[in-house]
């Protein structure tokens, strides 16, 4: 493997997951040039990082979404001479552009509608398996031993210094930092606002917190709802950074406080003290990887993990309590401090 391509998964989370496999390569194969693929959303979770050479964006939904615009990405494919590609995103249309791009080794899990379009299909490890362990099997299975399995997030000094001088006057007591993102990509996933708003109210109140929201834009009716039921006052980030930027913030907290997320593995990466909050999806598949990560979920009558988007009681999420919450805070402050 001298020239590599790797088409990455689509959503933040699950493409910090592959990213040990990045390091792993380089590891394997030193002189190797690795080139990640993938929507323009992702494209930061690669940035800086030493071991990518390139960036190629693909985005089948807006930027190359006609006949035309395909067919001009794959002649620039074809002249970049890619001698392999690991097809982590499952699409039969990007299996079919490497395909097309002349790319001799296709490497990816066995499909029966890639036909002859991946040339070394992988069979899929049997039974239950984490999202990560399934997408780094991928290249172990092709001969690349994977030693460190952390995921790695990667910022320039200048961001850092940036967001330093931005938070500075927030703190001005220089109270630790807990930052909590209150929304999820779908509304079962999401602890109750009436929640999150009790649980920042004592964070500030007994632990003297500074509390800061994150989220994407589309979060920030959440977040609002979050901050009209507090009796303290908090800072409101949402919407405000770029995934860069968040990592920078990230790495100033004490704390994080989610829902199942991306911002949670990213969190994860940058080793923050992470506390995640699972209910009807499965933290044995999906939960930030990391060496300073908290899952916190509750035993329930109802079958979990269901991803039932259908439910109409959500007891796994909102029988987790403040209190609940609050113990795993205590205990990681505990720990932190060597208590």
């Amino acid at each position: 493997m001298k020239k590599i391509l790797i088409v990455t998964v689509n959503w933040l989370g699950d493409a910090l997951m592959m990213t040990p496999a990045l390091q792993a390569l380089k590891e394997n194969f030193p002189s190797c040039w690795i080139s990640v693929m993938g929507v323009e959303r992702v494209a930061p979770v690669f940035q800086d990082n030493p071991y990518v050479d390139e960036i190629i964006v693909f985005d089948e939904r807006t930027q190359h979404r006609s006949l035309s615009a395909k067919l001009h990405f794959i002649r620039g494919l074809r002249k970049k001479r890619f001698d392999t590609v690991f097809l982590i995103q499952r699409s039969f249309t990007r299996a079919l552009v490497c395909f097309l791009a002349g790319i001799p080794t296709r490497i990816g899990y066995y499909r029966r509608k890639y036909l002859g379009m991946v040339n070394k299909q992988i069979t899929p490890p049997h039974g239950p398996q984490h999202r990560q362990d399934h997408y780094l099997s991928l290249f172990e299975e092709s001969g690349v031993a994977v030693r460190d399995r952390n995921p790695q997030f990667f910022l320039t000094e200048e961001v850092r210094a940036q967001m330093k001088t931005r938070i500075k006057g927030l703190h001005a007591q220089n109270l630790p930092i807990v930052g909590i993102h209150p929304s999820a990509n779908w509304l079962l996933k999401r602890w109750p606002p009436d929640y999150f708003a009790a649980l920042c109210d004592r964070l500030i109140k007994e632990f003297n917190y500074t509390v800061i929201f994150i989220g994407a834009r589309k979060d920030a009716q959440t977040v609002e709802k979050v901050i009209s039921l507090m009796r303290n006052a908090a800072y409101n980030f949402c919407g405000t950074t770029t995934i860069k930027e968040l990592g920078a913030l990230l790495e100033n907290m004490e704390l994080f406080i989610s829902n199942d997320s991306g911002p949670a593995h990213l969190a994860a990466a940058l080793e923050v003290p992470t506390l995640v909050l699972f209910g009807p999806t499965s933290d044995a598949v999906t939960a930030p990887k990391g060496k300073s990560v908290r899952i916190l979920k509750k035993n329930v009558s109802c079958l979990v993990p269901c991803y039932n988007l259908a439910c109409r009681d959500n007891h796994c999420m909102k029988d987790i309590s403040v209190e609940d919450a609050l113990a795993q805070v205590n205990d990681i402050i505990a720990k932190k401090s060597g208590a």
